[in-house]
Formats: C-alpha cells, sequence, structure tokens
C-alpha cells in the first residue's frame, strides 16, 4: 500500500509574526495572542510529521515482507531478459546431466500471461510435445486456450492452438491423460488438434484415468466412473465416499508421485484423501467404483494428538509417525508394520516411484536402490551430506555457498535430484511463499548456481536432462544449463 491510500493530513499555516523596521521595539502582544499558538503548533507539526514518517516506514516494512528474502517481488516480469535457445539433445534418462554444473540461463519463453494473484498457465509433456492450458489474465471471460509446442529444437515450435469455452464450476486442477486426448477438470483436449469439448461431469473434477475409465470427484463426498462410446460419455457407476480433502497428507520428497494412480493390472487404485476420524485415505476402484478405508489412525493414535502422514508408492502406500509405519497394498490390505527410527534422509528424484518394498528398505536405513543418492541436512541445514547410492563415498555441501541470496526456510527441502555420477546435485527448498533457494551444485568445487527467473519459476518439470521448465507470471519458460 502506497501513501496515496491514506488521507492526507490539513494542518492549518501558521501566520508569520510581523517585524518591525529595525529599531522600532515590537508591538506588545496581549497573552493569548499568535505568538502562544505558534509555540503550540510545533508540537503539533512535529506530531503530524512523525506519524506521517510511521505511516512510510510501515508501508515500506509490509513491502519488504511481501518480497522474497533476495528483495525481488516473486511476481517480477522477466520479459526484457535476454535468452540463449535449446542446444541439447533432447534425451531423458531420468537423471540431471552433469552441464548444470556450470550454472543456469534462460533457454526461451512462451507468454501466456497470468494476473498476479490468479491462476498461472498450466503444463504437461509427452515425449518432446509440451501442451499448456491458460484461462489468461482475465478469468471473467470464461475462456481457455490451449496449445501445443515442439520443444526439440533450439526455440519452441507451436503445432496448434485453439480456445474453449470454461464451465462456470471450473477449478484448475491438472492434465489427466486418456489415450489420444486430456482433460482437465471437465474440459477434454484432442492431443492431435487440440479441438475442445466439455464432459458431462460439470460439477465435478477428473483425477484420473485407468484403461479408459476416468474417475471424476465432486468437491464433496460423490465420485463417478466414465466411459467414452464414440462421441458421448456414459457414466459406469457412481459412489459415495467420505468427505473429499483438497490435497493427500504425503510426504512428497520421498517418493515424488505424480499420479494418484497406484498398483498395476487388475489391482490399481485411485488414492484419494478424505476428511475421517479413523483414516487418511480411501482407494477407490476406477473399474467399479468400490471404496476401501486405508491408512488407519489406530496404530497411531488419534489424529489430533499424534501426526502421520502417508507416502504413496508405485504399488501401494505407506502411513507413517515417527515411531513406526504400516504398509498397504493397492487393494487396501496392510502388508507389513515396522518400528523404525526417522531420518532426516531425502531421496533424489530421479526417475520411477520406489514400491512399498523399496521404500521399506529405505526407511528401515537401506539405501534407496531406485535413485542416484540420498541428501541429508547436518547442523540445522548448515550442510548437506550427499550419500551416492552406489557406494562411493559421501560428500558434503555448503547451501549457503551459492550465487543467489536466498536462505532455506523451516519447512526444509522439497526436491533434491543429482545426475549419475552426482557431480551435480539439485537442490530446492522454495516454498508456496518463494522463500527458500533453488540452485545447482557443483560437488567437485562446491559452488551453487541458480538464478532469479529460475528461482520465482512455479511447478517445475524436466523434459530433457539438460532442459527444466516452469511457470511464471509472464507464461512458460525454460531453462538449460550456462555454456561453460
Amino acid at each position: 500500500m502506497s501513501n496515496d491510500d491514506h488521507p492526507g493530513t490539513n494542518t492549518s499555516p501558521q501566520a508569520e509574526q510581523w517585524v518591525p523596521p529595525s529599531g522600532t521595539p515590537p508591538i506588545p502582544q496581549p497573552a493569548s495572542a499568535r505568538p502562544r499558538a505558534r509555540r503550540r503548533g510545533r508540537p503539533v507539526l512535529l506530531a503530524v510529521l512523525l506519524c506521517v514518517i510511521v505511516v512510510i516506514v510501515a508501508v515500506l516494512g509490509i513491502r519488504q515482507l511481501m518480497q522474497t528474502p533476495g528483495g525481488q517481488d516473486p511476481h517480477h516480469s522477466f520479459t526484457s531478459t535476454p535468452t540463449v535457445g535449446y542446444s541439447g539433445a533432447a534425451t531423458s534418462t531420468g537423471s540431471i546431466s552433469p552441464a548444470w554444473a556450470s550454472g543456469v540461463e534462460t533457454a526461451w519463453r512462451i507468454p501466456f500471461p497470468s494476473s498476479q494473484y490468479g491462476p498461472r498457465a498450466l503444463t504437461t509433456i509427452e515425449g518432446t510435445t509440451l501442451y499448456v492450458f491458460s484461462i489468461g489474465p482475465d478469468s471473467s471471460t470464461r475462456e481457455a486456450t490451449v496449445a501445443a509446442f515442439d520443444i526439440s529444437s533450439e526455440q519452441p515450435r507451436e503445432l496448434w492452438r485453439t480456445t474453449g469455452p470454461v464451465p462456470e464450476s471450473f477449478r484448475q486442477s491438472t492434465f489427466v491423460s486418456d489415450g489420444d486426448q486430456f482433460i482437465v477438470d471437465s474440459i477434454v483436449i484432442d492431443k492431435a488438434t487440440g479441438a475442445q469439448s466439455l464432459a458431462p461431469w460439470e460439477e465435478s473434477e477428473a483425477l484420473a484415468a485407468v484403461d479408459g475409465i476416468v474417475v471424476a470427484c465432486d468437491r464433496q463426498q460423490t465420485c463417478s466412473g466414465w466411459t467414452q462410446e464414440s462421441s458421448s460419455w456414459v457414466r459406469q457407476w457412481e459412489t459415495t465416499t467420505d468427505f473429499l480433502l483438497d490435497a493427500l497428507p504425503t510426504s512428497d520428497s520421498i517418493a515424488y508421485p505424480d499420479t494418484p494412480v497406484i498398483g498395476t493390472g487388475e489391482h490399481q487404485s485411485v488414492v484419494l484423501s478424505v476428511d475421517s476420524q479413523t483414516h487418511l485415505l480411501q482407494l477407490l476402484d476406477p473399474r467399479t467404483g468400490q471404496v476401501t478405508d486405508a491408512a488407519s489412525v489406530s496404530p497411531f493414535g488419534t489424529r489430533r494428538d499424534d501426526k502421520m502422514s502417508v507416502i504413496i508408492a508405485s504399488d501401494g502406500v505407506i502411513a507413517f509417525n515417527d515411531d513406526f509405519f504400516v504398509t498397504y497394498d493397492a487393494d487396501g490390505f496392510i502388508t507389513g508394520v515396522h518400528s523404525y527410527e526417522k531420518s532426516e534422509r531425502t531421496p533424489t528424484r530421479d526417475g520411477r516411484v520406489p514400491s512399498t518394498s523399496e521404500l521399506t528398505d529405505f526407511l528401515l536405513g537401506g539405501t534407496p536402490a531406485w535413485t542416484n543418492a540420498t541428501v541429508t541436512p547436518q547442523q540445522a541445514a548448515l550442510t548437506l551430506t550427499v550419500t551416492p547410492s552406489d557406494g562411493r563415498p559421501s560428500v558434503d555441501i555448503d547451501p549457503s555457498n551459492n550465487d543467489q541470496s536466498y536462505t532455506t526456510p523451516s519447512s526444509g527441502l522439497s526436491v533434491v535430484r543429482a545426475s549419475t555420477d552426482t557431480s551435480v546435485v539439485y537442490v530446492d527448498s522454495v516454498d508456496r511463499n518463494h522463500s527458500g533457494n533453488r540452485f545447482f551444485c557443483d560437488t567437485a568445487s562446491g559452488k551453487g548456481h541458480g538464478s532469479q527467473e529460475f528461482h520465482d519459476a512455479d511447478r517445475l518439470m524436466w523434459p530433457f536432462d539438460d532442459l527444466a521448465i516452469g511457470v511464471t507470471l509472464d507464461g512458460v519458460v525454460a531453462f538449460t544449463p550456462k555454456a561453460s
């Protein structure tokens, strides 16, 4: 808020005292005349000036609190900053490239502007194709723009762009892939042409698609399963659930799931987060709509008294607290109960989602065989110990030794990644308030590299080993290793 938002203080100007000609004695003034009023006016004027100064300091303080620790507005525009293009091989092994050791540069930008507090562009990637969904800076237009780009070359090449209506109940969530089409909430998008249509579950949101069955749930206690026959959608089942929550109480920095679907073949379920006094989750069978309670709170006491969370694995879920954990398969059956000692180790995100068996070994102190390394904060996160999964010696890195002026928030690490040889470690502690840091650390030199635009980007995705894509106030932005 600026000073213009405060009403001005109108103080009557004081009449100047008349000074007689030189040598003439001053005219006597009554005791209650203007000179006494003038002496009172000085404290009043000083008080007014002091109030103005306090207001200015308060406004500047509020603005400072709203900024990131580095002093930059998280909604800063970078459109005038040059880009370098992408010159990589457009390959994806699931690990980051060692080339990130040299630093970060902005490869390219695609304009999809949004308002400061409105929803930003939504992205997903299949192969070398980037798909973007945006409702723009003015959501009142009720129009969605969807576009596809080939990102395998130096600059993104637009394949198609379409617009379509946005239903009144629309809530931007995520892309759900269903064969040759995507679904965002209840908007159906053809992957080849971008043609848009509206599905009949307008009051619900598509959560997942399993073997041609789209699972859509409302914001309360109803889910339904839909199949598409010719050009029509047919509802196969409808079921009542516990009250649905928006977010899963998951520890995402252990398994990094990218879908609520667990299991394989006939043993697949959609994980639902529910508001219940007896369990955290329900597992929904996408073929029948049958719902099974999971992640029971009974082994952990009450939810109010004993904090517990869950990990979504590839083939089940794990409910845990600081003392022990319970594993469930995709059908909701308990497969193990273990006591353990909680650790601060964080597996790097380098490829696939682990199984409950792999996670059990890890929680009991084993090596995360599915990923490249673990990162463990030491001494209140003043040092990070990187331990390769292949048995090579650990190395310590200093998260403050980087070219960015941010500190790690109390919430700690959110994502860590590593190259296969652990010559480069990616550390991300940026939270939703844009506190924290994000950089690549060259483990040989111990130096970290990032950029302001890289820090400010939301929802990073990694289509290639040497390309990261996020969204900002300006639209979609891509980052690549700095040329050595």
